[in-house]
């Protein structure tokens, strides 16, 4: 409940009979002065009835017997007897490590073409911190950019 008036939730929880003693009397003396809030409670008191009164459908037939019925009949995956000697200690099968293998290598090829081959790109990249130019400068070096009679 907010500090004036407790919302929807607070009012279902108050028509439902699960709201503590003192939250209830709280929300009970709230609904008495406020005129408001007490719509809304009849409001949610009106839903409930007519949920009340609708019609219990049935479906003739019991579901989960029929669920039961169909996971019985469900063909169970086989027992797979592991393969004698050490293939079996495998975690993969050849046709899964041949798959990975063929995508890895396609994956270096279009890497390498992407860099212009080799890889050379990475390379050049990570050598550049040993640079005498610093990232975003101009210049070589001091001597490239200021002239000799400015340094002393």
């Amino acid at each position: 409940m907010t500090e004036h008036e407790p919302d929807m939730i607070a009012l279902s929880i108050y028509l439902d009979g699960e709201l503590g003693i003192a939250e209830r009397h709280r929300v009970a003396a709230h609904l008495a002065a406020c005129p408001q809030c007490a719509s809304r409670l009849a409001a949610l008191q009106a839903l409930t009835a007519d949920f009340g009164r609708l019609p219990e459908e049935n479906l003739g037939f019991d579901l989960a017997g029929v669920i039961e019925g169909r996971l019985a009949a469900a063909p169970r995956p086989h027992d797979k007897q592991g393969a004698a000697g050490w293939w079996g200690l495998l975690p993969v099968s050849i046709g899964a490590a041949a798959s990975i293998a063929i995508s890895l290598t396609i994956g270096f090829g279009m890497g390498s073409a992407l860099f212009g081959g080799a890889a050379a790109m990475p390379r050049v990249t990570a050598m550049s911190v040993f640079d005498t130019l610093p990232p975003g400068g101009l210049c070589l070096g001091p001597e490239s950019c200021y002239s000799k009679g400015a340094r002393k």
